[in-house]
């Protein structure tokens, strides 16, 4: 397998396919349908031995405008804003109001405004991100900062970019899909440092923030899904997944679309080899993952009856920086199988396996469900910088790094799918609860509105 993934491949054409042609593909988008499209063809010419969509809805349709946003008075400024993802739009005709700076939007930075954000347009720090933990921070901290400024009655959020100027990243204003509750943006590095010394002064600063979004009730999406069947048991199965739709600033070639092309080539490598596992492979393409995984929570709920028989869900969403090893979510119990049904993927340096437990990933409603996950770990690279920005292009993705992420996919999917024994049980419900405690991922959740959601067995396995 190790060859075939190296060697000449429709790899590097699939993957300039889609970020050149295809593009940016919001969820729910006209490029999300057409990136599916694609999706559906190539992995018939992988070779699978099915390949369909599965459809799914969510919670709104959401189409950026442009964001404009001018600071009035005597030092007039002009800046560079994005919208925030499901941001809704400002009112007809924008909105006027004093800019208040609140820190980096915690409960001490909102306490110090105090009145002044009654009205007001709340600008916020950030900081850039140098490693996954503080992009996993930068992704956190959004849901907390918008109902401190809605309960304070503030207007309208500027984010402070948390890229080098003259970036400027497109954060997501919810976490579960719905539009949010106050029009937000964001702001070139540079050009909120000089909103923040204005404010600073003793003269209050006004702003005009216009950005006139269109935004619509539920609406249709889909998962691209296809199979190699076991020779055993074909009811069983690995899924080995990426999610295919992306924000449309750059083309998301890093996020995640370079690892949407090895799931497909992955695909292929295991049908050019001529040998079938002892059970089912299925390469999962999922929409919505910018939206809270919205795709594989519904792959994962429409799948409910099946995931008895689910060996594990394997995850590629870091780009395109060196492999490392997987992230098995904490699950301590299943680390010497692991580390010995992948002992053939070790020269290709999966070596490491830690117990993290990612949140903003596509393992996240396996692992409620008590299904092992390996979630790929890579070196941070060039990602953090490019990612959800328009620097985000195919050009940043070096072919023969990913040529040797999909030999290690490939041998990490046929290797747990033709083990002997499965790596490790479906967890219990009370099992998942214990694990979410000991990885830190309650506090996540809570911090984040999704820990509701588990309780009530909204999502997971039923209470």
């Amino acid at each position: 397998m190790t060859r075939s993934a190296l060697g000449p491949s429709p790899l590097e054409e699939n993957l300039r396919y889609l970020a050149n042609s295809i593009g940016g593909r919001i969820t729910g988008s006209m490029g999300a349908d057409k990136a599916s499209g694609w999706a559906v063809e190539a992995l018939r010419h992988a070779g699978v031995d099915e390949v369909h969509t599965e459809k799914f809805t969510i919670p709104a349709g959401w189409t950026p405008a442009p964001a404009h946003v001018e600071i009035l008075g005597q030092t007039k400024l002009s800046v560079e804003a994005v919208s925030a993802g499901w941001s809704p739009p400002t009112p007809e005709g924008g909105i006027t109001g004093n800019v208040v700076d609140v820190g980096l939007g915690d409960a001490a930075g909102f306490a110090k405004a105090g009145s002044a954000l009654r009205g007001a347009i709340v600008l916020v720090h950030t900081v850039i991100p140098s490693s996954w933990e503080g992009l996993r921070r930068e992704g956190e901290a959004g849901a907390a900062v918008a109902k401190r400024a809605q309960n304070m009655g503030a207007v309208g959020i500027l984010w402070m970019a948390a890229r080098p100027d003259p970036s400027v990243e497109r954060r997501s204003a919810t976490l579960d899909g719905q539009i949010g509750v106050l029009p937000q943006a964001v702001v070139a590095r540079g050009d909120a440092e000089r909103i923040a010394r204005l404010t600073a002064g003793t003269t209050p600063v006004k702003a005009h923030f216009e950005m006139p979004n269109q935004v619509t009730g539920p609406v249709e999406s889909e998962n691209v899904v296809a199979e190699i069947r076991g020779r055993e048991n074909p009811s069983r199965f690995v899924l080995l997944g990426a999610h295919l739709d992306s924000w449309g600033l750059g083309d998301g070639a890093l996020d995640d679309g370079c690892n949407a092309a090895l799931v497909i080539d992955a695909a292929r490598v295991i049908h050019a080899s001529g040998t079938i596992p002892r059970r089912s492979i299925r390469f999962v393409l999922f929409t919505g993952g910018e939206q809270d995984m919205l795709g594989s929570r519904a792959y994962a709920k429409a799948h409910s009856v099946e995931l008895d028989g689910m060996v594990a869900a394997v995850i590629f969403d870091r780009g395109n920086g060196r492999l490392t090893g997987y992230s098995l979510g904490g699950r301590k119990d299943i680390l010497d199988a692991v580390r010995t049904a992948l002992e053939p993927v070790q020269p290709l340096g999966a070596k490491g396996f830690t117990l993290d437990a990612p949140l903003f990933t596509d393992n996240f409603d396996f692992l409620l469900e008590g299904v092992p996950t390996l979630v790929a770990n890579q070196d941070v690279a060039s990602f953090i910088v490019n990612d959800h920005t328009a620097s985000d292009t195919f050009d940043k993705v070096d072919i023969a790094e990913l040529k040797r992420h999909v030999a290690a996919a490939a041998i990490t999917a046929y290797a747990l799918a033709d083990a002997k024994m499965r790596i490790g049980p479906r967890q219990s419900r009370g099992e998942v609860d214990r694990l979410l405690r000991d990885t830190g991922l309650e506090r996540e959740m809570k911090a984040t509105g999704s820990w509701a959601e588990w309780e009530s067995g909204e999502r997971g396995s039923a209470p």
